[in-house]
């Protein structure tokens, strides 16, 4: 059984590689060949004012690779204010020799054998598996001659959101807003040094947002970010939370592509009176009636043809990443191991450790 650091992660699957990856496994999602195990958080209360205790987890089945992946999070969650929003944060409590950190793992079976292959931090992948999905809709659903992109967003996320649009598209100008001023800069200035491409903050997200072609939320937030007033003709918008639009812009989207149609959200499981819960999944335009969801394809249905991507250069798109699949991870997992085991990169553990000689 093979273990892998994030580290590791890191330098075995870059955003290209990942967008690689998803792509047969979304072709097989199109006819049938996989199996979701939905996303399901179980909350209860916690002795930190203000938070609440989440165990999530995801897993999905895809045959062609014989690979069964899980994902599990153990988090405390809380939800600050950030320039007057709501946002959601894991904090990180668990001990270490380092301080705070973060309880988030994957796990790949073989479903040949039932053994445990492998078992990695789900950070790296979790992070890379949202911008290359992301990357896949903005192939399909910009402008071939985009040049201007408007970040929403100066955190973990916006990094590979960043990358997989220039994976994808020739920016010539990148602007990045989020309400820290102090946070964006410091963004900027790493991604500058990885990048070749005009990167600068600008004050508003109205700065950003203007004359831009792709217009990219990569935020937090437990409310609206991408405004109506930006959806000009042949413009495209991404966000990779669906707090991050509202009905008022999707109505005005010509095309709509959802990571994930298949479920439209997560499963939240709530013990009853566990307090300072927000709700994240039970109430929203996703289920309320407000937008029909039966007319949304999603990137699966487009990358197999059967349903279409942009159709004209004034259209206005929209690509909706939903809700996170294990599926992702057991494609970009499948991946990682084939690259970790002809590299010889992580470390062994004897098999013995995880199963069994009783019947269970």
């Amino acid at each position: 059984m093979l273990v892998l650091s994030n580290e590791e992660i890191g330098k075995l699957l870059t955003i290209e590689e990942c967008m690689k990856a998803l792509e047969p496994m979304y072709h097989d999602v199109a006819a049938e060949r996989v199996l979701f195990s939905p996303r399901v958080d179980s909350i209860g209360p916690h002795s930190l004012q203000g938070a609440y205790y989440a165990f999530k987890h995801m897993g999905g089945t895809w045959p062609r690779e014989k690979i069964q992946a899980l994902r599990i999070n153990s988090d405390v969650v809380t939800h600050p204010l950030v320039a007057g929003k709501p946002r959601r944060v894991k904090q990180p409590l668990a001990p270490s020799s380092t301080g705070g950190r973060w309880v988030g793992l994957v796990l790949l079976f073989n479903t040949e054998t039932g053994a445990l292959m492998a078992m990695f931090p789900d950070g790296v992948m979790q992070n890379l598996r949202v911008g290359a999905t992301s990357g896949l809709g903005l192939r399909h659903l910009s402008r071939e001659d985009s040049k201007v992109l408007a970040l929403i967003g100066s955190g973990w996320q916006a990094v590979t959101q960043l990358s997989a649009a220039l994976a994808v598209r020739k920016f010539s100008e990148v602007r990045v807003y989020s309400p820290r001023r102090e946070t964006r800069e410091a963004f900027i200035a790493e991604q500058r040094k990885i990048h070749g491409t005009d990167i600068r903050a600008v004050d508003s997200a109205d700065a950003a947002a203007d004359g831009a072609d792709v217009i990219a939320a990569a935020t937090s937030s437990m409310v609206r970010v991408l405004e109506p007033r930006w959806l000009k003709p042949g413009v495209h918008i991404s966000c990779i939370k669906t707090q991050e639009v509202d009905p008022e812009v999707l109505n005005r989207c010509d095309r709509v592509i959802f990571s994930n149609r298949r479920q439209s959200k997560h499963i939240d499981h709530v013990m009853q009176g566990t307090p300072n819960v927000q709700s994240e999944s039970s109430k929203g335009w996703w289920n309320d009636g407000s937008i029909k969801m039966d007319r949304f394809a999603d990137v699966a249905d487009v990358l197999a043809g059967q349903a279409k991507g942009r159709q004209s250069p004034k259209e206005i798109t929209c690509f909706m990443n939903n809700v996170g699949t294990g599926l992702q991870f057991a494609a970009a997992g499948a991946y990682v191991l084939k690259k970790a085991r002809a590299q010889r990169v992580g470390t062994e553990l004897p098999d013995d450790w995880f199963c069994e000689d009783v019947h269970p």
